[in-house]
């Protein structure tokens, strides 16, 4: 998503201090935040799971694109002290999907093709070595943003990328999808399944920009198959929570800027924002207990948790860093270099959330967010 015209340092803080952050939150910091880790140690127990989110900011400047490449190498070299296992993306890979020209005026420098090659290289780190699991941003589609289904996602990040997510003969934690607008599956949509290393089974779902009425159907009754039942489901989506807590739409305001019923794609109306998937897909799935998006700015951060239909609490984060180190202007850094670092404890029932800067911790900064809306933990065993 594009920051908003009167995006500032000062807009930024008075989000921070706003409150209550615990409004509508049954379950909060159940137990108590994790400890700030030496990062290159990292927790010492559990397994985790790294979000990066919108990358944007980094693909679209030349000298920005290192940042992200910065980012996912530091990935790759504390896999093991932090035990990662799984690897996500939020989507808005770029801020244009297909111009010939860098955009200007705000908009970078860089040609389409130079950002998805700049994505592509960061990310192919990976391949071979931790599966990866994606969704697509408003900025993935048309020509700048959302004009059109038609996305360069599927060219540079196809079903076989990287074999630990799919190898087409039967390796790899992908599953299944359904077929796209062309009749093909693809990564836009897509369901993964995966044996934790505590023995824990997962089930991602993860769905295309402003997801179609075809492919949250297809979500509701995989996940309501009998043998993904006692399985921890996770949804990663581009849009759904709002710096305010709520989900996007929740308020009834289905004409407001970044909700995803605003852009063209959504236009003839099948498109979901995050209270029409609450009320299509997730409240009534049981074993659907996370959800995960970017997207949104301001306070870029937001949490909730619910009762779904079942009596079970499901943790709604959001997490976004696009508009922090300068933002979308040319002074910024891209992003300043923040992903979230999720760590399944060993009690089997914690899930720590931390979020860390290998770019400021080059640069001498302080490379915690220490907030409580950035590092907290939740009980997955309600």
């Amino acid at each position: 998503m594009s920051p908003p015209a009167d995006f500032s340092r000062r807009t930024l803080l008075k989000g921070l201090l706003a409150a209550p952050f615990l409004a509508g939150c049954s379950a909060w910091r159940t137990p108590s935040a994790p400890d700030l880790v030496d990062p290159a140690k990292g927790p010492g127990a559990g397994w985790s799971i790294v979000v990066f989110p919108d990358t944007q900011n980094y693909a679209k400047y030349a000298k920005n694109q290192a940042n992200f490449d910065l980012m996912t190498k530091w990935v790759l070299e504390h896999r093991q002290a932090w035990n990662v296992r799984l690897v996500m993306h939020e989507g808005d890979f770029v801020e244009q999907n297909n111009i010939a020209v860098g955009g200007g005026r705000g908009y970078g420098d860089q040609n389409s093709d130079s950002q998805w090659k700049s994505a592509k290289r960061a990310l192919q780190v990976f391949d071979g070595v931790l599966p990866t699991v994606f969704t697509t941003g408003n900025h993935d589609y048309g020509e700048r943003n959302a004009e059109t289904r038609a996305t360069q996602f599927n060219d540079y990040f196809p079903l076989t990328h990287n074999p630990l997510t799919c190898d087409v003969k039967g390796g790899g934690i992908f599953f299944e999808g359904p077929p796209t607008r062309d009749g093909k599956v693809t990564l836009e949509n897509a369901a993964y399944t995966y044996r934790a290393p505590d023995g824990r089974d997962l089930l991602i779902v993860a769905l295309e920009w402003g997801p179609r009425r075809q492919v949250v159907e297809w979500a509701r009754e995989l996940f309501a198959r009998p043998r993904f039942r006692n399985h921890l489901g996770i949804l990663l989506v581009h849009d759904y929570m709002l710096p305010s807590n709520l989900r996007d739409g929740q308020d009834g305001d289905r004409k407001r800027p970044g909700n995803p019923h605003w852009y063209k794609t959504g236009a003839e109306g099948d498109t979901h924002d995050g209270e029409d998937l609450w009320q299509a897909l997730v409240r009534k799935t049981p074993n659907l207990r996370i959800v995960l998006n970017g997207h949104e700015m301001k306070t870029h951060v937001g949490y909730r948790s619910d009762e779904n239909d079942a009596g079970r609490n499901v943790h709604q984060m959001l997490f976004n860093a696009q508009g922090l180190g300068g933002g979308s202007d040319e002074r910024g850094n891209g992003g300043d270099g923040w992903l979230r670092l999720l760590t399944f404890e060993p009690d089997g029932r914690t899930l720590s959330v931390r979020t860390f800067s290998p770019l400021r911790l080059k640069e001498g900064r302080p490379h915690y967010w220490d907030d409580p809306r950035w590092r907290f933990a939740v009980n997955l065993g309600g």
